[in-house]
């Protein structure tokens, strides 16, 4: 391998490495913003907002209250003169027909310690026993009252007994959650400070707080606080929403059924304490902070991807830097469909390995906070990877034309295409049709059974991708037929082309497909064909007038010199009959071979395009008289009557006067020779839609068995005895010369009635008395 082939390896495999630090780089900052924020947050969290503002802080505050609603329950069953007293009687309860037994707080916990219940440090109740005695657990002792509830609610009898160890366990969660308020905001400093009245008077008041109404007044003028007094209706608050169940907790506390009370919470938002308050506000900007080195890890990971995976885009394919086609490799060459299959399969084999190894492995890594999150981001990155490798693979195949070409799908179409091409249009638009038609049925009825059973999500969901796929078959119907149709209308297109004349047309087969690409390949052929036929015809007319030139040029010196030898001869007045008579033979065949030759060396010309037309403008009529005059004393040889039909107005045409005599007078001089002698000679002028035309017509001596096309070929006469003198290109000359004016010439043969007719674009007319 080169070192080129080495350069382009070593930067694939440097973008791959880049694209993978990136990706690491994007899913630590997803994590770090997944684990840095609250569900449902989402941006919110990047708000320039305080600790007091955020609804963890409305969290904390609404459990606080309702702990310290619970202080206020238990307060006054635990203590005496603000003093925790064990001799506080916490419940009563009887057992059978025995006495009743009342039960202090001292014994209580004595009894809970030695069944292994206590507080811990944090006033959990904990538990170090496994397994008790059937006297602790039986449900045999009636409860009488309990001094920590004052209102006791019995729903069914069973509820009226319980066991020692149960009121035990009770009352340790009651003092636990006692403890906790005691120890967080009266014994230790806290930023939230209450103060909670209930009175019936100036002399009947008990109150609940840990500050004094100085500093509470200071705290709530600079910081969060709520504000409930029963003689209104509404609390007072400058939180974002007044905490629940407020009021109910109040009205529940209220055992004395006092006349006014009120509740005042406030939070000094300066964080002066060190308490769970300061603690949650500096965690809060901790986590904002992480939030926003999420955003940019992932926003750099994500360009940082993109901007690998465009240039693996780009090189993908590519073996070294010096190629400039791509190839395929390895598992590129198989079928398309195969390979999404196998890719199907390796990914789940993939996922597969990761939940059966990569799972235990990250549970040796991450916390159990942080499993669910992990295993899931595995799952992604384990689809991604193998979502890349089959993209590509496929993107190679996209690059190579080989995506669809290369397909199942491509074969079995090309196959049924192949199967069709050599049916009639007929069967295979009935073919066509009937598959339209069962697949419409089959998907209609498939809908209406998905109707009938609209209740179940998944039938409804069907429904809908079937009611999909029916319509983009639809428009595959209608593309199908849209593209066949432009198809036929190309190749009629086609064929009108080259029936006009253009035989070098060739048909675009880039667009074509099926028997219309066969129709065109055969089409482009016959143009071919035809174009080559014409061509050849060309130059054989060519090389025809060049004969015809050169021959006659050739003719033209050495009968020149007979014909003057000849004259010379008659100036020796010869006495010799029978030598006077062989001389006016030889005189009559030299000049009849000179005109001949002028004939074709004319005809020669015309035919080829190569005379040179000086356009004038012309009075038709005032020429035929002129030609009539021409010809009356020759037509008078033959006994021919010339009969003219003319109009008194001049008409005039534009036309090379030279040549128009030429195609007059072989007109005339064709008259003359084949006209049935003591016969009329009738000629016509007449204008019709701005065109003049000349007629002359006459009653052939001999039968005419030609066609009127036949008449005008070369050496064609209509004496085919030839009897006559004539050469048989008089009119053809004259066709030649009439076409190359701009003009029509025609010939009509109706038995033995002959008619020629030609004609000129009139330019003006001149009424003129003749």
């Amino acid at each position: 391998m080169k070192r080129a082939d080495y350069t382009l390896l070593i930067k694939k495999n440097a973008a791959v490495l880049l694209h993978l630090i990136f990706l690491i780089v994007a899913i630590s900052g997803i994590s770090l913003m997944y684990f840095n924020t609250e569900p449902g947050l989402g941006l919110s969290r990047l708000r320039d907002r305080k600790y007091e503002d955020s609804p963890e802080f409305m969290v904390q505050f609404q459990n606080d209250l309702n702990a310290l609603f619970q202080y206020v329950s238990y307060r006054d069953a635990f203590e005496h003169e603000g003093v925790l007293d064990l001799s506080s009687q916490m419940f009563s309860v009887t057992r059978g027909d025995g006495p009743e037994i009342i039960y202090t707080l001292e014994e209580v916990l004595r009894y809970a310690r030695s069944q292994g219940f206590y507080l811990n440090s944090e006033f959990d109740v904990v538990n170090d026993l496994l397994v008790y005695d059937n006297a602790a657990t039986a449900k045999d002792y009636r409860i009488n009252w309990r001094a920590y509830i004052t209102e006791q609610q019995i729903t069914e009898p069973g509820d009226a007994y319980t066991s020692l160890l149960e009121l035990s366990r009770e009352v340790l969660n009651c003092l636990g959650a006692y403890y906790k308020v005691h120890y967080r905001m009266i014994d230790n400093p806290s930023n939230l400070y209450f103060r909670i009245l209930y009175e019936d008077g100036p002399d009947d008041q008990l109150i609940y707080t840990n500050t004094t109404e100085e500093t509470l007044k200071k705290v709530i003028q600079s910081g969060r606080f709520c504000y409930l007094d029963s003689d209104s209706a509404f609390a007072e608050t400058n939180l974002p929403e007044i905490p629940a169940g407020i009021t109910t907790a109040m009205e529940a506390n209220n055992i004395n059924d006092v006349e006014h009370y009120y509740i005042i919470a406030a939070v000094d938002t300066s964080y002066s304490a060190d308490d769970i308050y300061a603690q949650n506000a500096m965690g809060y900007l901790q986590l904002r902070e992480h939030f926003l080195e999420g955003i940019i890890g992932l926003a750099l990971g994500a360009m940082g991807c993109l901007a690998t995976l465009y240039y693996l885009i780009l090189v993908s394919g590519y073996p070294n830097s010096r190629s400039t086609h791509p190839a395929l490799q390895g598992f590129d060459t198989i079928y398309t469909e195969c390979y999404l299959v196998l890719a199907g399969i390796f990914t789940m084999f993939v996922m597969f390995l990761g939940e059966k190894i990569g799972y235990r492995i990250l549970n040796l890594l991450v916390s159990k906070s942080a499993m669910e999150y992990s295993q899931r981001m595995l799952t992604a990155v384990i689809i991604y990877g193998c979502c890349m490798i089959a993209a590509f693979s496929l993107l190679r195949r996209h690059k190579c034309r080989q995506l669809w070409s290369n397909s199942l799908m491509a074969h079995i179409y090309k196959t049924i295409d192949q199967y069709f091409v050599y049916r009639s249009f007929s069967y295979r638009l009935l073919c066509f049709f009937l598959g339209f038609v069962s697949t419409q049925l089959v998907g209609a009825w498939l809908i209406l059974l998905g109707i009938l059973n609209w209740n179940h999500p998944p039938v409804r969901l069907a429904v809908l991708l079937l009611a999909a796929a029916l319509l983009v078959l639809d428009y595959q119907a209608f593309h199908k037929m849209f593209l066949t149709a432009r198809q036929e209308d190309k190749v009629a297109d086609a064929i009108a082309r080259i029936a006009d004349g253009d035989t070098s047309y060739q048909m675009e087969l880039s667009d074509l497909s099926g028997k219309e690409l066969q129709i065109a390949h055969k089409i482009n052929r016959i143009g071919i064909g035809l174009e080559h036929a014409l061509q050849e015809q060309v130059k054989s007319e060519r090389l025809k007038a060049d004969l015809i030139t050169n021959v006659s040029h050739d003719l033209k010196t050495p009968l020149t010199s007979i014909i003057n030898y000849v004259d010379l001869i008659k100036r020796e007045h010869i006495q010799n009959p029978k030598l006077q008579e062989y001389l006016n033979v030889l005189d009559q065949k030299s000049q009849r071979l000179k005109t001949l030759t002028e004939d074709l060396l004319e005809a020669s010309k015309a035919s080829s395009g190569t005379l040179k037309l000086e356009m004038t403008r012309l009075d038709l009529v005032e020429m035929i008289w002129q030609t009539n005059g021409e010809f009356e004393e020759k037509f008078a040889e033959r006994s021919l009557e010339l009969v003219s039909c003319l109009p008194d107005q001049s008409i005039m045409i534009e036309a090379d006067g030279r040549h128009l005599w030429r195609v007059l007078e072989n007109l005339y001089n064709n008259a003359f020779k084949y006209a049935m002698e003591r016969s009329r000679v009738f000629t016509e002028v007449t204008c019709q839609d701005g065109h003049a035309y000349f007629t002359i017509k006459n009653v052939s001596e001999h039968p005419l068995n030609v066609s009127s096309e036949d008449l005008t070929e070369r050496f064609v006469r209509g004496d085919v005895s030839r009897t006559t003198e004539g050469s048989g290109l008089g009119l053809s000359i004259a066709q030649s010369l009439t076409k190359l004016q701009g003009g029509t010439f025609e010939i009509l043969v109706d038995g033995d009635l002959y008619k020629a007719r030609i004609g000129f674009a009139s330019i003006e007319k001149e009424y003129k008395e003749k």
